[in-house]
């Protein structure tokens, strides 16, 4: 299973470009670029009030925003992680020392290893599970 060092954040490209949701038009958008947005979004977004051009400047700021705080996010994870690693201090240390993969169930260990396998899916992660839990999932 991977350390905590090993692992690195990933995140598919879609997650910067799609469901971005604008509240004040109560709707998910798929942001690529000014164009795009006018090209598929823009009747609709005047139907729902969008009609003005600051209207529509507001609009692509906040989605601009939007897609850099979602492009920063590993970035500032990592940040946190590392200042978290430096501050922090266990009040019961032993909890940690003590925490080995030997004392968890075998069934549980096997479903996390799949988890990183090159071959894993979502059904043979839950079959897996129901394993671990004993229940249908």
């Amino acid at each position: 299973m991977a350390t905590a060092a090993q692992r690195r954040f990933c995140r598919c490209a879609c997650f910067c470009s799609q469901n971005l949701y604008v509240a004040r038009y109560g709707l998910h958008l798929r942001f690529r670029d000014e164009h795009q947005l006018r090209r598929d979004y823009g009747q609709l977004l005047r139907s729902r009030g969008c009609v003005t051009s600051k209207d529509f400047q507001q609009l692509l700021e906040e989605l601009e925003q939007e897609v850099g705080r979602r492009r920063r996010l590993g970035q500032e994870s990592a940040v946190r992680k590392a200042l978290i690693a430096s501050s922090y201090h266990p009040a019961r240390p032993e909890v940690y020392s003590s925490l080995q993969d030997a004392a968890l169930a075998p069934e549980f260990m096997a479903a996390a290893e799949y988890s990183t396998s090159p071959g894993a899916d979502l059904e043979g992660l839950l079959q897996r599970l129901e394993t671990v839990s004993g229940t249908d999932v």
